[in-house]
């Protein structure tokens, strides 16, 4: 699955030369078995973890907010609301 969790969490690998799912979830301070779910797309990471990462990749929050909302939610209405407000 390509969606903008998976991109988030491929460059927090790149950019910390991290190997392995687990090394990855150590480094995030979570279980394997969440960033799995992550992975999937069965749940969504929480913003505090998001604007953890932005700050780890320096990104601003803006683009991680903007980026995750596809991925969190599914009401199109709500996404586009949403989408219309982007800086």
């Amino acid at each position: 699955m390509d969606n903008f969790t998976n991109q988030l969490l491929n460059r927090v690998k790149t950019r910390f030369g991290i190997p392995s799912e687990r090394q990855l979830a150590k480094k995030l301070g979570v279980g394997e078995s969440r960033l799995r779910h992550w992975r999937r797309g069965t749940c969504s990471m929480d913003w505090n973890m998001a604007f953890e990462i932005a700050d780890l990749l320096q990104e601003t929050d803006q683009i991680v907010v903007h980026g995750l909302l596809d991925d969190k939610y599914e009401n199109p209405r709500l996404v586009k609301a949403l989408h219309a407000g982007r800086p």
